[in-house]
């Protein structure tokens, strides 16, 4: 019975800690959407563009705005890049 509570107890613990799987980087721009009592607000889109792409479709109240916490030059990670083979000279 004690181990169960404190099996218990640990997985409470552990549940309110948890972080996200992922990171989440703030870019420029965010794809904001409203309804009700409810929005969401989307700050990892990287263009304008992908901005349009990302709310494309969803109808209703949705827009794309600069992202007021951005900041320029922060940390962001690194994209792999396929180096490029070059010929062999003879």
């Amino acid at each position: 019975m004690r181990s169960l509570v404190i099996v218990g107890t640990l997985a409470a613990v552990l549940a309110i800690h948890a972080r996200p799987s992922q990171a989440y980087y703030e870019r420029p721009w965010c794809a904001v959407s409203w309804g009700g009592d409810s929005s969401y607000e989307n700050c990892s889109m990287r263009s304008f563009a992908m901005c349009i792409s990302e709310i494309h479709g969803t109808g209703g109240n949705t827009v794309c705005s600069p992202n007021p916490r951005y900041q320029a030059g922060s940390v962001e990670p690194f994209e792999r890049v396929k180096p490029v083979r070059r010929p062999r000279s003879p």
